[in-house]
């Protein structure tokens, strides 16, 4: 407290010796109005006079201010705004990807995620190429990787997400609807899983060091019955793939967002009851960013968008 004194006395002292202040004592028998007028005139001779003689005072002031509170760079933030650099983030897959059923139409999972990537110390701006299709199977986006349709959109990117196998699975329901049988499910399951590497190999030879978020699925039908159904084990088993094809990759992520879904008690589902809706997205994007703290993957998007600490 006696610093602060001490401080403000010396300032007083500062600003008095460069300043010429005249102090008029008011007339006592003069009414209210007057010695208002009288005031505020008073007042204006008092700042043109501080104006016309106290010039050097204000120098001084400055001066002394500049001296002692320059900003320093302990009071600067901790990463230097001209160091950030912008990410480019390309989105490949299905409706997930697409977000179909955000009613916010925020780019599902993919709008939210960038806003949450661009909170980041280390990226200026994320600018997103969003390439998810209702409906698409592996089949279909690996034949488009394979005739080169992606190959300048994968050279540039510095992340890639991914969410690729719930068509492949309705495609064997809708085969067979009211004759299901595990032995299908099991065929497509390898096929799947062989089109899927090579998915994953097409993304390689483009671009080999981007980090890569490969994002699980969902039983939709688990909102029909609370019971564990053969279609459970299914949905688990398609999603181990994907998850053993992430951890042969050191770059890829693997994300589960089955639990997710589980249920409409939290009210994820959209109104067709198939896909999220603006809640389901939001919970698939926090989802995605733990895992992504848990795989590493800011240091590694890092060292793509060649941020220096």
């Amino acid at each position: 407290m006696n610093i602060w004194r001490g401080f403000l006395s010396c300032l007083i002292v500062l600003v008095l010796s460069g300043c010429t202040i005249s102090i008029d004592e008011p007339d006592p028998q003069s009414d209210q109005v007057e010695e208002q007028t009288v005031s505020e005139q008073e007042t204006t001779n008092d700042v043109e006079q501080m104006q016309e003689e106290g010039e050097p005072s204000k120098n001084a002031i400055k001066k002394f201010f500049e001296h002692f509170f320059d900003s320093s760079t302990e009071d600067s933030p901790s990463v230097d705004v001209e160091k950030t650099k912008q990410l480019q983030y390309l989105a490949l897959g299905d409706s997930l990807t697409e977000g179909v059923g955000d009613e916010y139409s925020q780019d599902g999972y993919v709008g939210r995620l960038a806003s949450t990537l661009q909170t980041w110390s280390s990226i200026s701006e994320v600018e997103i190429d969003n390439r998810g299709k209702r409906g698409r199977r592996s089949d279909q986006l690996l034949k488009l990787i394979k005739k080169g349709h992606y190959d300048e959109e994968l050279q540039q990117a510095q992340l890639i997400s991914m969410t690729m196998g719930g068509n492949d699975v309705m495609k064997v329901v809708k085969q067979d609807l009211f004759n299901l049988k595990r032995d299908a499910f099991d065929a497509e399951l390898l096929a799947y899983k062989e089109r899927y590497s090579k998915i994953i190999d097409g993304i390689r030879e483009k671009n080999s060091t981007v980090p890569l978020l490969l994002i699980g699925f969902y039983n939709p039908f688990s909102i029909v019955t609370r019971e564990a159904n053969e279609f459970d084990t299914i949905i688990t088993e398609w999603n181990r793939i994907i998850e053993e094809i992430a951890s042969e990759d050191s770059n890829a992520c693997y994300v589960s967002v089955e639990d997710l879904f589980e249920s409409n008690e939290e009210l994820v589902y959209h109104t067709d009851f198939f896909h999220p809706n603006a809640k389901g997205y939001e919970m698939m994007a926090e989802r995605i960013v733990a895992s992504m703290e848990l795989c590493g993957l800011e240091q590694k998007i890092k060292k793509e968008i060649g941020f220096e600490e």
